[in-house]
């Protein structure tokens, strides 16, 4: 089978890691390759920020889900399974990765949630190809919007947040789960 497809059909979300540092060069080469995605009108506008250390993850995880726990809660239907998660002190949001990889945009960017999101994939699926590990974070989104965290990474205020990921050797094998048939609205011919 052809190495790209393979390597789409066999990568899946990595939510428990290893405690093992992944080496500068390995994150590097992975923002390289995300920053290499398609772009509208190649405006490059992208721009990342990592975080390796443990305890300031973990703080920008409680941070976030107390934020969307707030949100969750003054829904009209909150989904209590997302209200039981984020209120477990043990939860973390990023799964304990090594490493956490922020997405931004520059205003300059036409199109940055389709940028960022290419972005991601890209870094996915590397990350993937080289025994790597990922999970995009969702619960993660307020981040974007936090003063202390935009300080802390040194975010400028015309950024903004796009996507977060995890990344880290997996601590063990995650299974692959089938997909639906495609549903395919439309074929023209």
């Amino acid at each position: 089978m052809n190495q790209v497809i393979e390597n789409i059909n066999t990568r899946v979300s990595v939510r428990d890691y290893k405690d093992e540092k992944v080496s500068d060069e390995v994150i590097n080469e992975l923002l390289k390759l995300g920053f290499r995605a398609p772009n509208a009108m190649n405006r490059q506008s992208l721009a990342f920020a990592v975080v390796e250390n443990k305890e300031k993850a973990k703080e920008y995880s409680d941070r976030a889900k107390t934020f969307r726990l707030d949100v969750e809660k003054m829904k009209i239907k909150p989904n209590e399974r997302v209200i039981n998660m984020l209120s477990n002190e043990d939860y973390n949001i990023f799964f304990n990765s090594p490493v956490q990889i922020f997405i931004f945009s520059s205003p300059k960017g036409i199109a940055p949630i389709e940028d960022g999101s290419l972005a991601a994939e890209n870094i996915m699926l590397a990350a993937h190809s080289m025994g790597y590990g990922t999970c995009f974070v969702g619960f993660a989104q307020s981040l974007g919007q936090d003063p202390l965290f935009r300080k802390d990474m040194d975010i400028p205020e015309d950024h903004s947040y796009i996507a977060a990921l995890t990344l880290g050797r997996p601590a063990k094998d995650t299974p692959i789960k089938s997909r639906k048939d495609v549903n395919i609205l439309g074929w023209i011919r």
